[in-house]
């Protein structure tokens, strides 16, 4: 059968729009399927309870990691990104992450600006990243890195990884007889 994994795509969101969009593209040229928060809705549930599930229905967790920390969870007082991060870990998910390069973020803001940098959380941030650094990561320059990544790491995953994935209702074997068979003979 052939199998669709969903990718959960976590990240900060103004600062990554162009990688989070080469993320997308490419688990979409690899035949599989993209989640994150841009198909969010509003519901009356907690933002954080929606992320989870989200999480937990998707195969595949990716991170991609910038200059920026990110919204941080009132509650928690930890960035949503390093919670998704960390509850992905938690819960044993498959992933992997892409980390910018230093010269990389330097080229970024000198073309965008000092609006990709964290300001205020630096020392989260290093603390973060290392944490990622220390897990099944490589770095990006570009969005062509991104999709590189993309492509080897489901790859590596789909082939390493028993999961459950979509599949097309035709490719569903029809077990209607099984179930007649089941039935009479309890009968």
């Amino acid at each position: 059968m052939n199998k669709k994994l969903q990718v959960f795509i976590s990240s900060t969101f103004i600062d990554l729009k162009e990688e989070r969009q080469a993320a997308v593209s490419a688990i979409l040229k690899a035949g599989h399927i993209p989640a994150g928060m841009e198909l969010f809705k509003a519901a009356d549930k907690s933002q954080w309870e929606i992320i989870k599930r989200w999480i937990d229905e998707s195969d595949v967790y990716m991170l991609i990691l910038g200059g920026r920390y990110g919204s941080i969870d009132p509650q928690k007082g930890v960035s949503y990104t390093e919670l998704e991060y960390d509850y992905a870990v938690q819960i044993g998910k498959p992933l992997f992450a892409v980390v910018i390069k230093d010269n990389a973020l330097e080229e970024k803001v000198k073309l965008i600006g000092s609006s990709v940098l964290e300001k205020e959380r630096q020392s989260e941030l290093k603390l973060f990243r290392e944490k990622v650094l220390s897990k099944m990561s490589s770095f990006f320059e570009d969005e062509k890195d991104i999709r590189l990544a993309v492509m080897e790491s489901l790859s590596d995953i789909s082939s390493t990884r028993d999961l459950s994935g979509w599949i097309s209702g035709n490719e569903v074997p029809d077990i209607k007889g099984l179930i007649d068979e089941i039935n009479k003979i309890k009968g």
